[in-house]
Formats: C-alpha cells, sequence, structure tokens
C-alpha cells in the first residue's frame, strides 16, 4: 500500500513520493466517487514534443516523433492564465519532449509563478543554461534532472547518445543550478533522477554519490516500464530477478549517505517485489485528479498513454476553455468507464486508484475518526 514505510523506499514517509499524500485531497477523492469532477489538482503540461535525446526506454518516443509540435509562446501564457482561473495547484513543465527546447520555456514559468500556480520541472539538464537555470531557481518547487548513469560510459548507453562530452555538458550545468539556488536563496528541490534498467543497475551507487557531490537534494530511483502498449512497440520486459541482489546492494550503499541534506529514495510502492508492474485495484477511477495538456493541442486523459486517439478529451489550442466543456461529462466518464485496467501499462494512478477503493469507497481507515 502506499503508506507502506519499507526501509529500502525511504527513512520518513514524509516525503514528496509518498502516494498517501493524495489524502490531503480527500475531497477530490469523494467528488470522483459521486460522479462530479473537481477541476484536476495538477497539469502536466507538455511544452514540446523536441527532444535532443534518444533514451532507451522513452515512454513517449511513438507519439512525439510523429508529432513535433511546440506551443507557441502566446498560447502558453494563455495556459498559464487559464490554470489561475480553474483552479488547478501546480503543474509539471515536462512531457514528450524536452522542455527546455522551447524558447518559451522561462517566460512560461514567470508567468504560473506569477499567477501562484506551481511548477515542478522534469529535465534531461543538456539546455539547463544560466536564463533557464534562473527562472527554475526562482520560480519552481523542484527540478528532476534525468541522468539515468552514474558514468559517462552509462550515460550515453541509455540515452542514445554519440556525444562524449554532453555528460560533463549536464554535470556542468547542474553545478550552476546549484550555485544559482544559493545566490537566490531558492527553497527549490533538486532530484537527481534514475530510471532502472539493467543497464544501470551497477550505476546506482556511484550515481548517488555523485549527486551528493553536487549539492543536490535527492535522488529519486524507480524501474523502467516497456509495457505502454498504446504509443509505440517495446522490447520484452525487463526480468529484474536477474539483476535483483546487484541492485539491492547498490541501494542499501547509496542509502547509506543520507544525511540531513540529502536524501535518497527507491520508490518501490508502485511496483512489485521484483520491480514489476502491479495492479492493485480493479477499476481506474483517479485520472479526473491531473490533466495533460500536450504540445500537439490536446488534452489527453492520461500522460502515460499520450497519443490514444480514444482518451482525447478536447483540444486545448487554441481556447483552453474547450475543456470546460468536457471536463466531468457524459464523453468524459465514457472514456473512464472503457478503461480495461489489464491492458493499461505502468500506472502512475495506481496507489491513488487503490485509496479510492479502499479508503474513500471501502471507508477502511473509517475517514471521519482520528
Amino acid at each position: 500500500m502506499a503508506a507502506n514505510n519499507n526501509k529500502k523506499e525511504w527513512k520518513s514517509p514524509y516525503n514528496e513520493f509518498n502516494s498517501i499524500k493524495i489524502l490531503g485531497f480527500r475531497e477530490n477523492l469523494e467528488s470522483i466517487v459521486r460522479g462530479k469532477f473537481l477541476p484536476p489538482i495538477n497539469i502536466d503540461t507538455d511544452i514540446t514534443n523536441k527532444c535532443n535525446f534518444n533514451c532507451i526506454w522513452c515512454n513517449a518516443k511513438g507519439f512525439r516523433c510523429k508529432n513535433q509540435a511546440s506551443l507557441p509562446e502566446e498560447h502558453l501564457l494563455k495556459l498559464a492564465d487559464f490554470y489561475k482561473e480553474w483552479g488547478v495547484k501546480a503543474t509539471c513543465v515536462a512531457g514528450g519532449g524536452e522542455p527546455m527546447m522551447s524558447p518559451s520555456f522561462a517566460d512560461f514559468l514567470y508567468r504560473l509563478h506569477k499567477n501562484g500556480v506551481k511548477s515542478g520541472v522534469i529535465t534531461n539538464g543538456s539546455f539547463l543554461d544560466e536564463k533557464n537555470a534562473r527562472a527554475v531557481a526562482e520560480c519552481s518547487s523542484w527540478c528532476g534532472i534525468s541522468i539515468d548513469a552514474g558514468s559517462n560510459e552509462v550515460f550515453m548507453k541509455v540515452k542514445g547518445l554519440k556525444d562524449e562530452k554532453m555528460f560533463d555538458k549536464v554535470i556542468s550545468n547542474i553545478k550552476n543550478l546549484v550555485k544559482t539556488k544559493k545566490q537566490l536563496k531558492s527553497r527549490l528541490e533538486i532530484t537527481y533522477k534514475y530510471l532502472l534498467h539493467s543497464f544501470n543497475a551497477k550505476d546506482i551507487f556511484k550515481a548517488a554519490k555523485l549527486a551528493k557531490s553536487l549539492g543536490m537534494n535527492t535522488f529519486h530511483l524507480r524501474p523502467v516500464c516497456w509495457d505502454n502498449l498504446y504509443n509505440q512497440e517495446h522490447e520484452e520486459p525487463i526480468n529484474f530477478s536477474d539483476y535483483i541482489e546487484i541492485i539491492e546492494s547498490e541501494i542499501q550503499k547509496a542509502s547509506a549517505l543520507e544525511d540531513e541534506n540529502f536524501r535518497f529514495y527507491s520508490v518501490r510502492h508502485k511496483f512489485g517485489e521484483k520491480f514489476e508492474r502491479k495492479i492493485n485495484f480493479k477499476k481506474c477511477m483517479a485520472t479526473p485528479l491531473l490533466s495533460t495538456f500536450g504540445a500537439d493541442g490536446n488534452v489527453h486523459l492520461c500522460f502515460d498513454v499520450r497519443g490514444k486517439k480514444e482518451w482525447i478529451l478536447c483540444s486545448h489550442y487554441p481556447n483552453p476553455r474547450e475543456i470546460l466543456k468536457v471536463w466531468g461529462g457524459a464523453r468524459h466518464k465514457k472514456i473512464i468507464n472503457s478503461i480495461n485496467v489489464k491492458k493499461c501499462p505502468r500506472c502512475t494512478f495506481g496507489p491513488y486508484n487503490e485509496i479510492i477503493e479502499n479508503v474513500i469507497i471501502k471507508d477502511k481507515m473509517f475517514m471521519d475518526f482520528i
């Protein structure tokens, strides 16, 4: 369950990766069960589908390669204003491509910040120049940098790169972001993101040491998933059983690096014991908690299945308010009811669906008693 305080996962349950935090939005969960959806808590904003990396596990590759779209600055500013109007609390700026490839990235963050809409950023770090670093440090709550390696050799392999200088460039950019954060006295949390794969299983401890030496705040590890059935064809799923002893040893050593300034998270509650996909719920009901506004101009039901035509709610370009005509309506509910969870890929919403079923519907926690 999401509240499992497994020492392999984290030392304190009070952290940003614990899915139990969704209970702070009990009203949203109860409204979903009643069939009256509130505005999404968060929106994923894909500002571009362009990317300069070729990561071997990219779950958006099939979709973004067919649609190399980017949202114009005028529309991004319009989105930032609409999010405030709709009551959206925060947006993750990441998406199908590398968000900093958009020349409007910084302006979008500043507009969100002005409007009181929190932002988080996921980036590969290659375009984290002075301008973008300052915008992130000034405006965002957190920045996750997807490095997925502790050495140049592994980095190039998992990122599908030929440029031998890119790893050093990304590390240099991270140093500058940490420096900028200190100069601005920013509360930005800087995270070293690590998708676990057989290619990088032996690099975890090395990567964690690097992250700590750079002055990063957190290290986030989770397994790569190869089963995004709707967007592209993938290789056979990795059998992590073959690497579990190595992985557990690396995690144990990396966890020992923790101190008051550096935290290591190996997120396990969304997966099985050996990092396999886990679906412990009967029905998907959690998608109204979050929406995805794509670089293609469409609103996607779920970011794990961007590009599935039957699950596109509407267009947000050129008018974001189109979503208000659809959100919580008959068609929206029909799409949700059509979801076969056994055929879904890795479910980011999995723990939230478990919580809706067990806490909100079945009231196993006796929520009206403290």
